[in-house]
């Protein structure tokens, strides 16, 4: 059976104002003209690859899209563009050997006009990769959707996708990771598709990783062998967040959920209660906690689409009596390997000062814990996850504790 690597680029456009709740934490939306413009999604996705390989990860620096020119008589592409286009046809209906042609064609291409658009970036607007994004698994992401970037485009013509690709790193069953050589660090592909104020257009592409991923004497080649497709299917409704953070009895209490894909506006509900709190349709669980205990919260998101796509998640929130000693933090921000790392956990209630441990003493090689402060710093060397279960201790006599389990995911090297 052939197994592919996909890569899909859902653009959103949309009228109205873009809602904060799809955008990644610590990203934001700039709202212009809403009968102009619309939003963009870049994802990434893949099927099962051959059994033989067991990773490959993937470096992105930079996606940019191209528009077409405008012209006095309406808005046409250049003639530049219109012989790519003429070129390179309707890749729906193309076969595998003439994708495999029109990517090399597409990375010869990238190659030798680099001075060139450098010199004249003119046309190419570049999106916003999402933090902790550029890095990623192919094979850990099969059968879902991934964003990794995210941007707002005027309707209209566009004509190229530029994806800045510096390091792909591929792993084979009971060998080490092995660097692939890029013929082309920019993967430029051709093919015109439309930006349409309140309509979805996804761009599909499809990558066959038997063929991509090329085995020689010198090592291993990673050629993207590409089927390209435009669909005006929306991007699979996905939630973003993590985690919630704890809370306090008698503590005002507000968190707001986040979601990406599908078609705005997003419903929120769910069945479970939590003494004192209520969930929002538009995804914010607030109030004031009554009763303490562990509670679990499993709420389910909607979208406006006529398909009315959905999805669910589950999540776990301690609610301490008052002024008892809780850990506050539910999640960390990931790293990347030679980058400087700092997080700080966080607490309320108990007595006088705070000192924090991990007993296990199982943090990432490169990061250490000030007892003190509670900060996590350090330059990491090794990627993986790793379980931390930490540990506050307050002043109080006897001492007051309580345990939190947090996951720290530790990167591959940024690259630039």
């Amino acid at each position: 059976m052939k197994k592919t690597i996909g890569i899909i680029i859902s653009i959103f456009a949309m009228l109205g104002l873009v809602l904060a709740g799809c955008t990644a934490p610590g990203s934001s939306t700039t709202a212009t003209n809403v009968a102009s413009t619309g939003k963009i999604e870049i994802r990434v996705t893949d099927a099962p690859p051959d059994k033989t390989v067991t990773g490959i990860m993937v470096t992105v620096d930079s996606v940019k899209i191209h528009q077409a020119t405008a012209v006095a008589d309406g808005e046409q592409e250049t003639e530049q563009e219109q012989e790519q286009e003429s070129g390179n046809g309707n890749s729906q209906n193309q076969n595998q050997n003439q994708n495999q042609n029109e990517t090399t064609a597409t990375e010869t291409t990238a190659t030798e006009t680099t001075t060139t658009e450098a010199a004249d970036d003119s046309g190419w607007i570049t999106l916003d990769i999402l933090e902790g994004a550029e890095t990623f698994d192919l094979l850990q992401i099969q059968g879902l959707e991934e964003i990794l970037a995210v941007g707002e485009l005027a309707a209209g013509k566009y004509t190229q996708i530029r994806m800045a690709v510096s390091k792909v790193e591929v792993t084979f069953e009971g060998e080490d990771p092995v660097e692939a050589k890029l013929p082309s660090g920019n993967l430029k592909f051709v093919h015109p598709f439309d930006i349409v104020a309140g309509e979805t257009t996804v761009l599909l592409f499809d990558f066959d990783a038997l063929k991509s991923v090329n085995v020689t004497g010198n090592g291993v080649i990673f050629k993207p062998v590409i089927k390209l497709s435009v669909t005006k299917t929306p991007g699979t409704l996905e939630i973003t967040t993590e985690s919630l953070p704890n809370g306090t009895v008698d503590t005002a209490y507000e968190a707001a959920f986040a979601a990406m894909g599908g078609k705005l506006p997003y419903t929120w509900s769910t069945a479970d209660t939590i003494p004192g709190l209520a969930l929002s349709a538009d995804g914010v669980l607030s109030g004031t906690p009554t009763e303490a205990g562990e509670y679990t919260l499993n709420v389910i998101v909607e979208d406006s689409s006529a398909a009315g796509k959905s999805a669910a998640a589950s999540f776990v929130i301690n609610i301490a009596d008052e002024d008892a000693l809780q850990i506050t933090t539910t999640n960390l921000p990931e790293g990347a390997v030679g980058t400087e790392y700092t997080a700080t956990l966080e607490a309320t209630g108990g007595t006088g000062a705070y000192t924090w441990s991990i007993p296990v003493d199982n943090l990432p090689e490169g990061l250490t814990l000030d007892s003190a402060t509670g900060i996590i710093s350090g330059t990491p060397t090794v990627t993986g996850d790793t379980e931390i279960g930490v540990v506050v201790t307050d002043s109080a006599d006897p001492a007051n504790t309580d345990t939190q389990n947090l996951t720290l995911n530790i990167a591959e090297a940024i690259t630039t």
